[in-house]
């Protein structure tokens, strides 16, 4: 059972008296692109190539949708180590309730006004991009901004956190008024726990994309099933009209009067049952239409009232955690609260898929019901014509529907086998997909090990040029460190993860847009059957490697892209490593100062001390008392001055050797 401690009563009551909220006030409102996620979507495309598009598009979403709810955890649960952190201090009356209140208010309105910002930014910057003139005709060009905003707006969220912390140390100095050394304790506490936080967090998010590969594979799989299901019905009605055909020419063999009439009568019944094919699947878009804005709105209310019900519980979440004393505690209670959300979620998530699943199966299974039904008193229309209007027998008649029914039987048979084979192919292909996810994935993992590792050798080189500093503060150094390259990794993981998908996204909708001009070019043709097929053929191969070299080119960009965001990103590491050095060696020469000033005034007491027994000496009647007086008050001073450094020297080293604990652990966890 998870054990809770609490802060003395008045302290921790003061301190949570502050609204224990999370950072964005809980409003409701969910973005009109989550809503557009799900099998719902799906229902407008049909072909391949668009179904495709659609899955990467949601791709790239969900995993969008991932990081902010990532960001937004983390800044909740920074401000919440705070408090923890902030709780110790107040139960060792080092501060104030007012002073605790300031800075943690000061943390989470930062935090907010933030998060406020940036949304606010992403609004304006998407909405001018979408109004550009430019991007209008060119859905990829305009996917290559979006990324560009997203990847400008994460850095700078990165930057703008960064500048919060160093805003808690400014208010632990001057708002709280603890020294130097009880405020470098505070941070390192701050530092290593909101490590332990982002370690957490990237965890989550490799679980979380797993799941949103097998939530956009069964996706995937509903639609491909369903569009080959349309595809067969329309070719079911090709077949009836060629069965019909066939069963029509064998009966007026040798018979051209015969063969006339049956023709006449075949081509009224190809234009009925082509007309009635039209009109079922104009209705069925239709119906297809309708079907979708309603599921569509269903799943924006109930996500709308899940986001409701998140923010209570995050609410919920702070209210427990305020009177925290250890972070471990606050931590594991993270840990619990975010898988039980996110196991919810995604139950949610995956129940609406099969709700809005099983309801497109429904309407389906209806319009060819309805369609059947129609093309049933289409061939009944036909039969009856066949018997008033030539001069068939009725054995003849029987003998031509039985000839139907027998060809239509075996039409069903193969296309019901071919269905279960592209299922079973379809399958295989969806764990490839995932399998390939999960190679890439792990790649960019041992990518991010390998430069940890050296910037690991890199900052052990550092240390060894900085002889000034003592055990304490390299220690310091290397805690900011690994947590300065924690971060860096997921900010890199998440950016390569992301922009890899988009690039997968712009190759699926140009392959939707060439194959949609196929469609096209196809539907216009004006050669010979084989004449066209051969030259479509050609362009078709042309089309396909040209699309290829493209995407070859695009992976060669993104790693160099990859490659300067990672020189980049590191360079800041570097500086921010530079800053702490420099701050901890001035931090370093303060204290020497100070140790140097308390030196001084010893010799100087010691100095004034001779100088009066000097001046006594020539008169040894002079009191005795004044004499002892002077040695005792000197001696006082003296052991004073001595109990500090001492007391000083002990704390130092009970955090030396709780820094050195630290590091080992570190070493063996995360190297």
């Amino acid at each position: 059972m998870q054990e809770r401690e609490v802060a003395s009563t008045q302290n921790s009551t003061n301190l949570s008296s502050t609204d224990s909220i999370s950072i964005s006030a809980p409003s409701g409102d969910i973005d009109e692109s989550d809503s557009m996620l799900g099998v719902t979507p799906l229902m407008a495309v049909h072909s391949s190539e668009d179904i495709a598009a659609e899955i990467s598009r949601q791709d790239v979403q969900a995993t969008i949708n991932l990081e902010e709810s990532l960001n937004k955890n983390r800044n909740m649960v920074s401000v919440q180590v705070l408090r923890v952190l902030l709780n110790k201090l107040l139960k060792q009356d080092k501060l104030n309730d007012e002073a605790a209140v300031a800075i943690m208010m000061n943390l989470k309105n930062s935090l907010g006004d933030i998060e406020k910002q940036l949304e606010n930014e992403r609004r304006q910057a998407e909405a001018k991009i979408k109004a550009d003139e430019r991007f209008a005709a060119d859905p990829v060009a305009m996917e290559t901004e979006m990324e560009k905003l997203q990847a400008v707006l994460g850095h700078k969220m990165n930057l703008m956190v960064k500048e919060q912390e160093a805003r808690v140390r400014r208010d632990l100095l001057k708002t709280a008024g603890l020294s130097e050394i009880e405020m470098e304790e505070v941070m390192a506490g701050y530092i290593e726990e909101a490590m332990k936080l982002d370690q957490l967090l990237a965890g989550q998010y490799e679980k979380e994309s797993q799941v949103i590969q097998q939530q956009l594979s069964e996706r995937l799989l509903v639609a491909e099933l369903a569009s080959q299901k349309q595809s067969q019905q329309t070719a079911e009605v090709q077949a009836n009209i060629a069965a019909r055909k066939v069963a029509l020419n064998e009966l007026a063999v040798n018979n051209e009067i015969l063969h006339k009439r049956l023709d006449a009568l075949f081509q009224d019944y190809e234009r009925t049952v082509l007309k009635l094919q039209e009109k079922h699947e104009a209705g069925l878009l239709k119906q297809q239409k309708a079907l979708a804005e309603k599921l569509q709105q269903r799943r924006s209310d109930r996500l709308a009232a899940v986001e409701r019900k998140k923010e209570t519980e995050r609410h919920a979440f702070c209210a427990r955690t305020d009177h925290m004393m250890h972070a471990d505690s606050l931590l594991q209670a993270f840990r619990d609260f975010q898988q039980k959300q996110s196991s919810k979620m995604n139950k949610l998530l995956t129940d609406m898929d099969k709700d809005e699943a099983q309801e497109l199966e429904s309407l389906m299974q209806e319009a060819k019901a309805d369609r059947d039904r129609d093309m049933q008193m289409a061939d009944e229309a036909f039969i009856n014509k066949l018997q008033d209007q030539t001069a068939l027998s009725s054995n003849e008649v029987s003998g031509l529907l039985q000839r139907h029914v027998t060809e239509m039987r075996n039409f069903t048979r193969i296309k019901e086998s071919e269905r279960q084979q592209y299922a079973i192919v379809l399958k295989e292909r969806l764990a490839n997909r995932q399998k390939r996810w999960q190679e890439e994935y792990g790649n960019m993992q041992r990518e991010q090990k390998v430069l940890a590792e050296q910037q690991e050798n890199t900052v052990a080189k550092v240390m060894e040029t900085q002889t000034g500093l003592d055990e304490e503060a390299q220690m310091q150094i290397l805690l900011s460190h690994h947590y300065s390259i924690q971060r860096l990794n997921n900010q890199l993981t998440m950016n390569k993860h992301r922009q890899h998908k988009l690039l997968v996204r712009k190759l699926n909708m140009k392959r939707a847009r060439m194959a949609d001009m196929r469609r096209q070019r196809q539907k216009g043709k004006n050669l010979k059957d084989e004449d066209f097929d051969k030259q479509f053929q050609q362009e078709l191969a042309l089309e396909e490697k040209l699309l290829q070299s493209e995407h070859e080119e695009a992976v060669v960009m993104l790693r160099k892209n990859i490659a300067a965001e990672t020189e980049r990103l590191i360079k800041e590491h570097d500086q921010g490593m530079a800053s702490v050095i420099g701050r901890l060696q001035v931090g370093r020469a303060r204290r020497r100062a100070a140790i140097q000033r308390h030196d001084k005034a010893i010799q100087q007491l010691e100095v004034q001390l001779a100088s009066r027994v000097n001046e006594d000496n020539a008169d040894r009647t002079a009191d005795s008392l004044g004499t002892d007086h002077i040695l005792q008050q000197h001696m006082k001073e003296v052991a004073q001055l001595n109990q500090q450094l001492q007391h000083s020297r002990q704390k130092q080293m009970i955090i030396l050797n709780e820094k050195f604990e630290t590091k080992k652990l570190l070493k063996e966890r995360y190297f």
